[in-house]
């Protein structure tokens, strides 16, 4: 973990949703907002961060399709490795499940959770 408050990144491709994100978490985490592959492979290669939360529906790059390149990127170097957390608005949580386990996610949080239970379920990542 970093030092301070732990950064997390946040990737989504829809900048109200990034603006709201980073308003909610200031005040417990550093936050990083990105809807850019690149930004995200310099964040997580080069500045680290202490926790991915990405969407599952991203345009370019899918939300499992990033976990997997995360992973091969990673090559089992713990130096760079960060929580990587689903968010999702879909309703179907066996499905969130099953593509946590597909792609090695470490779990998944729904875009309609509150603001104290997102924080709750990210500070519960992180020090798991």
């Amino acid at each position: 973990m970093s030092e301070g408050p732990p950064h997390v990144l946040v990737v989504d491709d829809d900048p109200n949703v990034l603006s709201r994100l980073g308003q909610l978490l200031e005040d417990e985490f550093r936050v990083t907002t990105t809807a850019d592959w690149g930004e995200v492979n310099r964040v997580v290669f080069r500045k680290g961060c202490d926790l991915v939360l990405m969407d599952v529906n991203l345009p370019v790059l899918r939300g499992d399709q990033l976990v997997e390149a995360l992973k091969r990127a990673e090559n089992g170097s713990a130096a760079f490795r960060a929580p990587r957390i689903l968010h999702s608005s879909s309703a179907d949580e066996e499905c969130l499940r099953q593509l946590c386990v597909r792609t090695g996610a470490d779990g998944y949080v729904s875009k309609s959770a509150r603001g104290a239970e997102l924080i709750a379920q990210l500070r519960r990542h992180l020090t798991a």
